[in-house]
């Protein structure tokens, strides 16, 4: 079955986000003063929570699409793409992580988790990036 071009566009949307994360955080963070620094990491982090809003609603249409499956949720469209074998253990669960790390940063504002968090960026475009793979090999 061809994609539609909701799909496409959705995919092609979803590579320039994940992009324009992926050279946010090969910036030398090291030349900034505090203030800049704070304000990069805030961009990176709202380019992050950008990234996975279209990831999950990327995978919800290519599974409507493909498999005929309309998940209600984030972590329902992880899951089903799980359940139909498109990704392995480790993605699933690395999805799942990023759904709640972008909920814990909406709803909960702690300097200690956005660290934690920030530091997670680089695997998380990864896993992003893995997945937006297998999307586009079907």
């Amino acid at each position: 079955m061809a994609s539609t071009d909701e799909l496409k566009l959705k995919i092609k949307t979803l590579e320039k986000a994940l992009l324009t994360l992926e050279e946010s955080l090969q910036i030398d963070v090291y030349k900034f003063n505090q203030i800049e620094l704070d304000t990069l990491k805030n961009g990176q982090i709202q380019k992050f929570e950008y990234c996975i809003e279209l990831c999950w609603k990327t995978i919800k249409t290519f599974l409507n699409e493909f498999h005929g499956i309309d998940p209600v949720s984030p972590k329902a469209t992880m899951k089903a793409l799980y359940k139909t074998r498109y990704i392995n253990d480790e993605i699933y669960e690395a999805l799942i992580y990023m759904i709640n790390d972008r909920n814990r940063l909406s709803h909960i504002y702690e300097e200690k988790y956005f660290n934690e968090i920030y530091s997670k960026l680089p695997h998380y475009l990864s896993t992003m990036k893995i997945v937006l793979s297998e999307i586009k090999q079907e």
